[in-house]
């Protein structure tokens, strides 16, 4: 258990003996601290904001082995380099003897294991030097850390079993609340109450969906009678045969042995949509895109108005008519959604929320407390119906980046999940969808850099009068200048970046590199600067838009490597 205590050279009875060479010992007496005591010991030479002096960086002389479940690693996968951080107590991020950082350790020299509020009979405090525990702020603290990010994925945090599974014990108190002083550590023996947590909050049932089944999605094929295929009208759901061309897909979900599971019968047409354990599908839906130079360029095919039936198998196809399609100079690819719902799931979170244009989601975001998965198909020419490629999207992001943090694998909403580095979100929020400005992150990349720390950050939480909170969310715990790394998996090569602009509302368009930046550095002197190296910032939209060169020449100075190269600015390694 850890109590703490502290020293320093004015403390009673501490001895500082110089060795020469540079050399001390510090001798200093602590309550309830004997020669055999085992912990943590935290140093810091100098003086203090007082005297004027300075003072080193904090070191961790000794950390035993055993005194803690979590590690700096863990915590890093989301803090990434808390000492650059701007939230409290940032400069005392400690280093080891070998330079290695040393946060947990740092961190219970002061938040120990038993708060300083607990007391005695006398009215003493018998904890450790601060309020706040380190266990109460991971447990507590972090509740509200980012949407959909839970702190019963334990996992997460732990990467050991806690050592205590007494829930009257240090740690457990933090949500198990005692009323008082807290109870003696009882060894876990290898019982494990991480798993416990994940099966009971639902994680282990929604990650066991998420290993056990793929969704796959047929090539768009051109037919002359949709009627041949779909039999329903989506949008009512009505039976509907409506003989007349269009273009179509099949949709299957199978399980990681090959076998279909069929979507007809496990889907639930409840109306009002309510769970229902004997139909765990609540959504299976596809949409059609146009598709140019690696990225999705908006959706020709209307996004509820289209037609579906299910084959024999259970497989379930989905089709658009030509009169519902609206023309466009691109390739063709669907996208599909298939979501399993679990106990407690509602269609309707229920947490209010607005807009980034200022109306209020009363109800909360829909389709976001499933297990989702999204599939892509091969792309077709619309002219000759011929396949030209599979789907291609330009990574640099990993698989794990969205889900280190928002963890609690559910989506985000509209069926849109965290899994694959965003491959849900981009069939809606794509270069061409124009959901929303470029001062609030235009398209992918730009939506996430500014819903995490630009203007977007400040959209969607509420204050309790009900009005918007203009507050940044989870994500300004992270310094913006080292927070690249928590999502991008290595650094950006500008020239990479396809030549293509994206849209925004209002019939306006930006070219991509300024999209990104501008998503985050919004002042007038950036905006200046972009622009006057060939940036377009909220131009008038052009027909073709996505086949037309822009100008800008980011690349030439700020590509990584380059003198002035992005690198030099923002971390893309840990």
């Amino acid at each position: 258990m850890h109590i703490g205590g502290a020293a320093t050279q004015a403390t009673e009875g501490a001895t500082p003996t110089s060795l020469g060479d540079g050399h001390y010992t510090f001798v200093a007496p602590m309550l309830g601290v004997n020669p055999s005591t085992e912990g943590i010991v935290w140093l810091r030479v100098g003086g203090n904001s007082a005297t004027g002096i300075a003072r080193s960086a904090p070191l961790v002389v000794n950390k035993p082995e055993g005194t803690h479940s979590t590690t700096t690693d863990s915590c890093y996968s989301c803090h990434v380099d808390y000492a650059t951080s701007p939230r409290r107590h940032a400069s005392y991020v400690a280093t080891g003897m070998d330079g290695e950082v040393t946060f947990v350790e740092g961190c219970l020299v002061c938040h120990g294991s038993v708060s300083r509020a607990v007391v005695n009979a006398e009215g003493f405090s018998v904890g450790g030097y601060t309020t706040n525990t380190l266990s109460k702020i991971g447990h507590i603290n972090h509740q509200d850390f980012t949407k959909d990010f839970s702190v019963q994925n334990c996992s997460s945090c732990q990467v050991e079993a806690p050592t205590n599974i007494n829930l009257a014990g240090p740690g457990c108190i933090d949500c198990h609340d005692s009323g008082g002083v807290p109870g003696v550590t009882i060894p876990s023996k290898g019982a494990d109450v991480r798993t416990m947590h994940e099966g009971k909050s639902g994680i282990t049932e929604r990650q066991a969906i998420r290993a056990k089944y793929k969704v796959t999605l047929a090539a768009p094929v051109k037919v002359d009678d949709i009627s041949t295929k779909t039999d329903h009208y989506a949008p009512t759901g009505a039976a509907a045969a409506v003989t007349a061309p269009g273009w179509c897909t099949t949709l299957t979900v199978k399980d990681v042995d090959g076998n279909i599971f069929s979507i007809k019968d496990n889907f639930n047409y409840s109306d009002p949509l309510v769970f229902d354990a004997k139909k765990p599908l609540v959504y299976a839906g596809a949409y059609l895109h146009a598709y140019e130079n690696g990225s999705l360029v908006g959706r020709p095919g209307n996004r509820t108005n289209y037609y579906y039936g299910y084959n024999t198998d259970g497989t379930k196809n989905i089709c658009h008519l030509l009169t519902d399609i609206s023309a466009v100079n691109a390739n063709y690819i669907y996208s599909a959604r298939v979501t399993f719902s679990t106990a407690g799931w509602m269609e309707y979170d229920g947490n209010q929320r607005y807009q980034s244009n200022g109306s209020l989601r009363a109800t909360g975001y829909d389709g976001s407390m499933g297990v989702s998965f999204t599939a892509y198909s091969d792309v077709v020419n619309p002219v000759t119906a011929q396949k030209v490629s599979g789907f291609e999207r330009r990574e640099i992001v990993s698989a794990n980046s969205c889900t280190t943090c928002h963890n609690d694998a559910t989506a985000f909403h509209k069926n849109g999940a965290f899994d694959d580095g965003g491959n849900g979100c981009i069939a809606c929020h794509d270069n061409g969808m124009a959901r929303t400005s470029a001062a609030l992150g235009a398209g992918f990349g730009p939506m996430v850099h500014s819903w995490h720390w630009g203007n977007g950050a400040k959209v969607g939480e509420m204050k309790a009068d009900g009005t918007q909170a203009n507050a940044a969310n989870g994500a300004g715990a992270i310094n913006p200048v080292t927070s690249c790394v928590a999502c991008h998996d290595k650094a950006i090569d500008l020239d990479n970046i396809p030549n293509q602009y994206i849209l925004e509302p209002g019939s306006k368009m930006t070219s991509p590199v300024s999209a990104n930046c501008y998503a985050c550095h919004t002042i007038d002197s950036a905006k200046a600067h972009m622009v006057s190296n060939g940036g377009e910032i909220s131009v008038p939209s052009v027909a073709d838009w996505f086949k037309q060169p822009t100008t800008e020449s980011c690349a030439v100075c700020h590509n990584s490597g380059r003198s002035s190269g992005i690198d030099k600015y923002h971390k893309f390694t840990r």
